[in-house]
């Protein structure tokens, strides 16, 4: 080998197999870091507006509660918890007996309220409240054939008539006999409601878990998120979660919609 060529493999710089490993350590930490920077505070807002929606949709609910409240008592209640066993007391009275409307007098935890029931307030508070889905029933109709006398023709007449005017129609001083029974099926959408229940939470901001504040007056009532000033909690060891004062409903009008 010439001496010319010698040279040149001993000048060849040689990379040492540690520094090329300690490289893409480098390299990937600072693929990791990058990728926390991006995703890490999404990820964080993400969490930041799902507890501000939680706790105004809970603020919704109170504000419900407050409306059925005073449309039976005629005044607001301050104290949500009372105002929510009221409703809930209601709703299950009405539901459980169909004569329960009117002037009623309830009796909840030793208190006392008078309050203006509407008939069948529980489908009221289950369209206000609880989520609706559809099911397709099948119902079997029943026809009878009856027979009723024609007092102007002075013969029987021959009708078709669903069982539940049949019995109404056995009343008549005309009717004669049944001739014959159809049944038949049919498809109906009805729409339903899933059980829902007014629990201690909903009277509760979701973040601090403090009783949503509820002021009432001879000008009407307002809900407030409980949150004073700036809320932070430290999250992923460098990253803030922040958060302020969900708003208020005052009079049915929310904050948030202005």
């Amino acid at each position: 080998m010439s001496t010319e060529i010698e040279e040149y493999i001993k000048e060849e710089p040689i990379f040492k197999p540690t520094m090329v490993k300690a490289l893409n350590y480098v390299a990937l930490l600072l693929s990791l870091v990058l990728i926390a920077v991006i995703y890490i505070p999404s990820v964080i807002w993400e969490q930041e507006a799902a507890v501000r929606n939680e706790g105004r949709k809970r603020m919704m609910i109170m504000n419900n509660v407050q409306k059925f409240y005073h449309q039976m008592t005629d005044r607001y209640q301050p104290n949500p918890i009372t105002a929510m066993n009221v409703v809930s007391a209601v709703r299950d009275s009405t539901r459980a007996d169909s004569n329960y409307f009117g002037k009623q007098e309830l009796r909840l935890d030793g208190s006392k309220f008078d309050v203006d029931v509407p008939k069948n307030f529980f489908t009221y508070f289950d369209t206000t409240f609880a989520f609706s889905y559809k099911k397709r029933d099948t119902l079997i109709d029943t026809t009878y054939k009856v027979t009723k006398w024609n007092t102007e023709l002075f013969t029987w007449d021959t009708l078709y008539v669903l069982s539940n005017r049949w019995k109404a129609l056995q009343s008549d001083s005309s009717y004669g006999d049944v001739v014959g029974v159809e049944t038949s099926e049919r498809i109906m959408e009805n729409t339903y409601y899933r059980p829902f229940y007014l629990t201690e939470k909903y009277a509760q901001d979701p973040l601090i878990h403090e009783y949503l504040i509820i002021t009432t007056d001879s000008n009407g009532y307002k809900i407030k998120c409980p949150i004073k000033g700036e809320y932070k909690e430290r999250k992923y060891f460098f990253f803030t979660f922040k958060d302020t004062c969900h708003g208020w409903i005052e009079n049915d009008q929310k904050s948030w919609d202005k």
